[in-house]
């Protein structure tokens, strides 16, 4: 009898075995069906708390947003979305592509701009053909970099590590984040509010540098656009310098799950401690310590070799993060690290280069030199009295001249920048001789130390005199001399002078720092690009 009951039931266990299947696929299809409500559920239930809140209103509309845009596969992500989705913690999707209008309307507005900056900072206002030829061969560079997606890697270098720094300071103030305590109130505060403190500081930085560079072209007689156009460059360089530092120490490391070690760590924090500094006394126009600056300068960059000998010899422990992350991504992020800290380097040595020039113009040679013109018209009679009104013959005084042609003169310079002296009354009789409102003959003028000034000429109601004077080499000179020595290239149209040894040294040492740490910093990068290959082939 047991042996028949078995032998009864034994279909009945394999019958329902297979409606469990079923029931198990079924179950699945339902699950998958429901995924999108259940975890909508999961997070309206603990919504007292406040670490759901805010993810609840950030993710909200983004999945709104992107919901009929397809996600991208791990495999597909670029390095920088790679560093975007571990920063933002969200998936990346696939963006909708530009139409023909917007490439049209982007090339109609970039040539504008690029014709209306050409052909005024260049050209001078001057020749409006090669002004329209070099624009177009703007917008064509434009396009071939949008072609190959330039344009998202600049955009992005610059992009996350602000985005970081601004999602941990609003963690920061809605005191979402765990901070350490430190020894006294200011070091607890500073650690409860890392990233603020942070933006603060280069919010100020950022300032001070505009402003420098505002009033010095402004001090300078400088046009707008070339105005605008050192104040976007010198704040570049210190974005470039500022997104550098933050890929090194904070993004990158997260990444790769390895940090540089504390005595590594505490040379780079000096040597931006430096550069800070030195910035600040640039502002300030701080000058009785640029010896000393030179001297701590040139020590941080010996010490930033020593940074850079240990990340070639494995500090990081690089090749380990390679073998144990299998991903071709961690290759394109590992070479960002010698990147940034490169650029920094350089920007650090270039910096050195500028202060040897600010405290000796003498210092470096120039094959080619820019001058401009200086107007003097604070000036004086053989009397002392000083010039600011000039009179005819007949006690009038000269309120507006002509030229040869009848027109009226408002700028009083010709096209290639030198004064007008031939000018010329209403009834177009040539102005020889001017008076002083006594009908004093003007004979001889001076300028507010008692020399005498000749080729004076009629300025505005007055009289002023015109000199050149060789404009200054500017800190975009000297980074571009740094990377010509560094790169061993030696164009020679900048050269350290023989009368100052500082300088000579100086280049001498660059050279040196491009033939071994750069050589072997190219040479690790392409050992991280074969192990790159060797890793995606195992992939595949």
């Amino acid at each position: 009898m047991v042996t028949k009951e078995n032998k009864k039931t034994t279909p009945k266990k394999i019958i329902p075995k297979k409606t469990d299947t079923t029931k198990k696929t079924t179950s699945k299809k339902h699950v998958q069906k429901k995924a999108v409500p259940k975890k909508t559920t999961t997070q309206k239930k603990p919504s007292s708390s406040k670490e759901t809140k805010a993810p609840k209103k950030v993710k909200h509309p983004k999945k709104k947003q992107y919901k009929n845009l397809r996600i991208k596969k791990e495999e597909e992500l670029t390095t920088l979305e790679v560093l975007e989705s571990a920063i933002e913690g969200n998936p990346i999707v696939e963006k909708p592509k530009h139409g023909k209008t917007f490439y049209l309307i982007f090339a109609i507005i970039f040539y504008t701009a690029a014709f209306f900056y050409i052909n005024n900072i260049v050209y001078n206002n001057s020749d409006l053909l090669q002004s329209a030829i070099f624009a177009f061969a703007a917008l064509f560079v434009a396009f071939v970099l949008l072609l190959f997606n330039i344009h998202m890697i600049i955009i992005n270098f610059f992009y996350l590590p602000f985005k970081r720094l601004i999602k941990q300071s609003k963690y920061e103030l809605k005191k979402e984040i765990i901070f350490s305590v430190g020894s006294n109130k200011v070091q607890t505060a500073f650690n409860k509010y890392k990233s603020v403190f942070t933006l603060i500081l280069y919010a100020l930085i950022s300032i001070g540098l505009m402003y420098s560079v505002i009033s010095g072209g402004i001090e300078r007689q400088s046009k707008i656009l070339s105005i605008i156009t050192q104040s976007l460059f010198t704040e570049l360089i210190f974005l470039i310098i500022v997104c550098s530092w933050q890929y090194l120490f904070y993004i990158i490391p997260s990444i790769l799950e390895k940090s540089l070690d504390a005595k590594n760590g505490f040379i780079l924090t000096l040597s931006a401690a430096v550069m800070v500094i030195y910035v600040i006394f640039s502002i300030f126009n701080v000058t009785y310590l640029a010896e000393i600056m030179i001297f701590i300068l040139i020590i941080g960059f010996i010490a930033l070799l020593g940074v850079n000998l240990n990340m070639i010899v494995g500090e990081i422990n690089i090749f380990q993060n390679l073998r144990n992350r299998k991903n071709k991504a961690v290759t394109r992020i590992v070479f960002l690290i010698f990147f940034g800290f490169h650029i920094y380097v350089i920007l650090y040595a270039s910096v050195v280069a500028y202060s040897i020039y600010s405290w000796e113009p003498d210092s470096y040679n120039f094959a080619y030199t820019e001058s401009r013109s200086v107007i003097n018209d604070n000036l004086y009679d053989s009397s002392g009295e000083p010039i600011d009104e000039v009179y005819d013959q007949m006690g009038t005084e000269i309120a507006t001249v002509y030229d040869s042609q009848g027109n009226e003169i408002t700028d009083f310079f010709d096209d290639n920048g030198y004064a007008i002296h031939d000018i010329y009354d209403i009834n177009s009789q040539m102005i020889f001789n001017f008076y002083q409102d006594n009908n004093t003959l003007i004979q001889t003028v001076f300028d507010e130390y008692g020399n005498q000034l000749y080729n004076y000429f009629y300025y505005d109601g007055t009289l002023a005199v015109q000199s050149w004077e060789t404009i200054p080499a500017d800190y975009g000179d000297f980074l571009y001399y740094t990377i010509v020595t560094v790169s061993t290239l030696g164009y020679g149209d900048i050269t350290p002078s023989q009368n100052y040894n500082i300088a000579q040294i100086w280049g001498g040492f660059l050279s040196m720092y491009g033939l071994t740490f750069f050589a072997l910093s190219i040479g690790f990068v392409s050992n991280i690009a074969m192990e790159g290959v060797s890793v995606k082939r195992e992939e595949d």
